[in-house]
């Protein structure tokens, strides 16, 4: 029996990003053979505590206690020392070793890998594998030919030679079959038979109440409450994790919003693993809301769309004409503006001025037959677009790198809208900006529609698809489950649609 109550004891811990709280006051305590989910709606502030937790970030203040002996965590080497191991959605694996060698990686650094026994090596990795039920994984095989299942398998292997007893599970099953998560289930039993502390961290309720002890509620990056599963039923989680006050936060519409015809129709579109049957229809003069929780496959919907990943199958129709759109510049070309997720690599050069990055994508109305530039023309035209979205800066010639995280963002939506575009994708637009940065940018999106654009909105705060959608399609496991009417939006309905509770 252990002399301490709890192998993880985090309290009191605050964290912040450029003046933003990410954790405020915020507590965990998990027990030996436990098995601890942590739920939370996307921003919650769970993979900051897990961060801190695994020395990827040092908090700010706070305590934590492992094992019952407190203690600072500086590094994830120093985390990987106490016994703590997290295991990602995105393995830390090199997949063109083999297994027993990505196993035991720690012990083929430096200069004498030359040296290394390689038979005695793969019967460890084969003994280490046998000893968590897995012994037909091959230990010479390479990572790269493993069922995504087994690649999973192998890092919690490499967790456990390291003596980890307290491991962190994010979202383990996104892409599991039925067959597999059972696989993985028993083998996180057995380990908590064994006495390790197991946090588990998914959004799919059926799960946490299968497989966990306890449940730890986040929510807006502040602690909520501790509850032991048997005591609690679906419909009173999903109540710990929703309700905010929206206030005036959004700006209220106007006479002059008038929604039309249709615009973009998708049809049963399939693209890969990601996407598997969705379909829905935006209309000019609305905003479209793609809700849903992590990984439920609204990016790869609308890459598979706009033809940057393959559409395998599946109709689209713009403007009541079938399309197969083959690049985001063939869409760009038909009027679909796409403002992507990630603003600093793939929506603005952030090393080009202003100017250039709100007209690059129409140059052609400033060049002549002999390919001269009209700067004058250029000029003006950038500083319409400075004014209409409300960019902030005294001279479009500055670099944008010069900007903030909001005016950043309105020049990428500046530079979508040069291009004359009416339909407009926005994936994230708000994600890294401040809050009065967000209201500005919900602003012109209102703007837009009374102009008689179609706005298809990506968000993962459910809030903000509550305060400005006229509609909003449900994403879960890749499939389109539910569209919702303005009037009947609400958190508790997009989170039961999200985690499978109610369907279509």
């Amino acid at each position: 029996m252990a002399e301490y109550e709890y192998a993880v004891e985090m309290s009191g811990i605050y964290k912040s990003f450029e003046g933003v709280h990410a954790l405020e006051d915020v507590s965990l305590a998990v027990r030996p053979g436990e098995i601890h989910a942590l739920m939370g709606e996307n921003g919650a502030g769970k993979s900051t505590l897990i961060k801190v937790l695994s020395g990827a970030h040092q908090a700010d203040a706070g305590t934590v206690r492992i094992k019952g002996v407190q203690t600072e965590i500086r590094s994830t080497r120093d985390a990987n020392e106490k016994g703590i191991a997290v295991i990602y959605q995105e393995f830390a694996l090199m997949p063109h070793m083999s297994v027993a060698e990505n196993i035991f990686v720690d012990e083929l650094n430096g200069k004498y890998h030359r040296w290394v026994d390689w038979k005695a090596l793969n019967e460890r990795a084969k003994d280490a594998l046998e000893a968590i039920q897995f012994g037909d994984i091959d230990p010479r095989a390479a990572v790269k030919d493993l069922s995504v299942a087994y690649q999973q398998v192998v890092e919690i292997c490499k967790a456990l030679t390291r003596k980890s007893d307290i491991l962190v599970l994010d979202e383990p099953t996104a892409v599991l079959t039925n067959r597999e998560v059972d696989k993985l289930f028993e083998l996180i039993g057995a380990l908590k038979s064994q006495g390790a502390a197991i946090i588990y961290i998914s959004h799919r309720l059926e799960e946490i109440f299968r497989i966990s002890d306890r449940i730890t509620v986040f929510k807006d990056g502040k602690y909520v409450d501790t509850v032991h599963t048997k005591d609690v039923n679906d419909k009173q989680l999903v109540n710990m994790m929703i309700g905010r006050d929206l206030a005036s936060f959004f700006p209220a519409r106007d006479e002059r919003q008038k929604i039309g015809g249709v615009v973009l129709k998708v049809e049963r579109v399939k693209a890969g693993k990601a996407v598997r049957d969705v379909s829905f229809e935006l209309h000019e003069g609305e905003v479209l809301g793609l809700s849903g929780l992590v990984g439920a496959g609204r990016t790869e919907t609308v890459r598979a769309i706009l033809g940057i990943d393959a559409l395998e199958e599946g109709k689209v129709w713009l403007n009541g004409s079938e399309v197969r759109l083959k690049s985001a510049k063939d869409a760009f070309d038909k009027g679909i503006g796409f403002l992507p997720e990630d603003r600093k690599n793939q929506g603005v050069l952030l090393r080009m001025q202003i100017k250039y990055n709100i007209t690059f994508s129409c140059i052609s109305k400033f060049t002549t037959f002999a390919s001269w530039l009209l700067k004058k023309a250029e000029t003006a035209f950038a500083l319409e677009m400075r004014e209409k979205v409300g960019i902030k800066t005294g001279n479009i010639r500055n670099l944008v790198s010069s900007l903030s995280g909001g005016n950043q963002q309105k020049v990428a939506i500046a530079r979508i809208l040069a291009s004359d575009s009416k339909v407009l994708i926005l994936d994230e637009p708000t994600r890294g900006v401040d809050v009065g940065a967000k209201m500005e940018i919900f602003k012109l999106i209102n703007e837009l529609i009374y102009q008689n654009y179609a706005v298809l909105l990506i968000s993962s705060e459910m809030v903000e698809i509550i305060g400005m959608c006229d509609h909003a399609v449900v994403f879960r496991e890749g499939r389109s489950v539910g569209k919702i009417r303005k009037e009947d939006l609400s958190e508790e309905l997009l989170i039961h649609y999200a985690m499978g509770i109610g369907e279509e």
